[in-house]
């Protein structure tokens, strides 16, 4: 595929992102089964080993519109970081990113310093203009990487979601290059707000 995205090997403090093998098909399938993961993200259920040696499949091959990455940090694979274009040429070319943390790696800031190295690579041999996360309301966890990269304080936007068939609420925030790669106001204050965004998509409508 000439014009497929190549997946580079990037490695940072801590943490390195490499093209994904079938050597992580164990931990993908971990992952995949873990319970927060089934929560927050639209997995398959039930998920199978099979299912992950295709999706592993999927994601060794390259894509023109998505690089995909294994996490790997102290020698052990510790999630999947994407990032997809959103299509768009020169000052319009924009995409988004997402992850999928293994349970065991959760709290130790390994996503901290992937989403910053798909950062470096989307702002600057991508040349993206801009980078959008979004997640499902609630679930603050996805949002701390993002914050300690400068992404702002989400909007949260009703029915933005479609999960497993149901149109959730969902936080949307975007990251420009010129933007501070840095948080704009302390976990404390950012926490407090998204609170605010959960207690209200739990009202009735």
């Amino acid at each position: 595929m000439s014009d497929a995205l190549e997946i580079p090997v990037l490695t940072g403090p801590g943490v390195s992102l490499r093209p994904h093998t079938m050597d992580d098909l164990g931990p993908v399938l971990e992952r995949c089964i873990d319970p927060e993961t089934v929560r927050w993200t639209t997995v398959p259920r039930p998920y199978s080993k099979e299912m992950a040696k295709e999706y592993l499949a999927e994601m060794i091959e390259p894509s023109p519109d998505r690089v995909s990455w294994a996490i790997e940090k102290d020698g052990a694979y510790a999630g999947t970081i994407d990032l997809r274009s959103g299509g768009g040429e020169g000052k319009h070319a924009s995409g988004d990113v997402g992850y999928v943390t293994h349970p065991r790696t959760r709290g130790r800031g390994a996503m901290t310093g992937a989403v910053a190295l798909a950062l470096d690579h989307a702002f600057g041999s991508l040349g993206w203009e801009l980078l959008v996360w979004q997640a499902n309301v609630g679930n603050v966890a996805s949002y701390k990487p993002m914050w300690r990269n400068g992404f702002p304080l989400p909007l949260a936007v009703p029915a933005l979601l479609n999960h497993r068939g149901v149109m959730r609420d969902g936080w949307h925030s975007v990251l420009e290059p010129g933007m501070a790669r840095v948080p704009a106001q302390t976990w404390n204050e950012a926490h407090a707000a998204l609170l605010v965004d959960v207690e209200m998509a739990r009202r009735p409508g």
